[in-house]
């Protein structure tokens, strides 16, 4: 059977005065429809990197990918980024036309015609699932890291990508919010189908959200293993399990023992 998404011998490299960084070596990964896949690996290892290079953003300097057996270079529709940055919004719109912008545009590339009575609803259905239904009025900027992160998300949903790319979206949010995030992406995919390609180096992130984890190494960025999270849902971070894994992973990734 084939794959839903295919990297093959993706290679990536940078040159600078000096020298030539090789930032991606001979990447292959096969990822499932529907899959949540974390990209685990240190800084410098190319994780943001290869999400841009499936998003299109750039090109890699040898290798194809393939999505359904035909092969993708172009940024499309299909496939939608989510960054760090709390400043992804217009910040001269409000939380509601920010999430209708999106809607919008993928009306406009189905070629398909709503009243705005429909439109406002399915916005307001979006944000009805991040949770800032009552903060449709907003701007931008009267809000918190972690609810523009919310409406990030909602605006990402409301384009209804197959492939949504998060390269580490709870990264400089506080601990509480990061987790209350981690649980309301994980409630979305799950209800939602959808295709995640999640970027973090958090292990412990990695653990809790993901069906299967890629684990990488910096000078080059290379796959060390891909390895199946076995752990069965709902996932406690406490839990014996969780942490033994948790100290399987660090010891592949550290390559000498950790003890927790």
């Amino acid at each position: 059977m084939s794959s839903y998404l295919e990297l093959k011998n993706i290679t990536k490299k940078y040159q600078s005065q000096k020298d030539t960084k090789i930032v991606l070596k001979n990447i292959e990964l096969k990822i499932k429809e529907n899959e949540f896949l974390t990209i685990l690996g240190p800084s410098g290892c190319g994780k943001s990197t290869l999400l841009k290079i499936i998003a299109g953003f750039i090109q890699p300097d040898s290798g194809q990918i393939f999505k359904k057996e035909q092969e993708i270079k172009n940024p499309d529709i299909d496939r939608l980024m989510l960054f760090q940055e709390f400043e992804q919004l217009f910040p001269w719109q409000t939380v509601l036309d920010n999430v209708i912008f999106a809607i919008k545009a993928l009306l406009k590339h189905k070629k398909i015609k709503l009243n705005k009575k429909h439109i406002n609803a399915q916005a307001l259905s979006y944000l009805k699932a991040v949770k800032l239904e009552a903060y449709k009025n907003y701007y931008p900027h009267q809000l918190s890291g972690g609810m523009k992160q919310r409406v990030a998300l909602a605006r990402t949903l409301a384009a209804e990508a197959e492939i949504m790319l998060m390269d580490e979206p709870f990264g400089s949010l506080d601990s509480q919010t990061r987790q209350e995030l981690q649980q309301l992406l994980l409630e979305i995919w799950q209800n939602n189908k959808m295709t995640v390609i999640f970027v973090t180096h958090d292990i412990r992130e990695a653990i809790f959200l993901s069906d299967k984890i890629v684990l990488m190494q910096n000078e080059p960025g290379e796959i060390i293993d891909i390895v199946k999270n076995k752990l069965k849902f709902p996932r406690q971070r406490t839990s014996l399990e969780f942490n033994q894994f948790l100290a399987e992973l660090k010891n592949q990734l550290y390559a000498e023992p950790y003890k927790f």
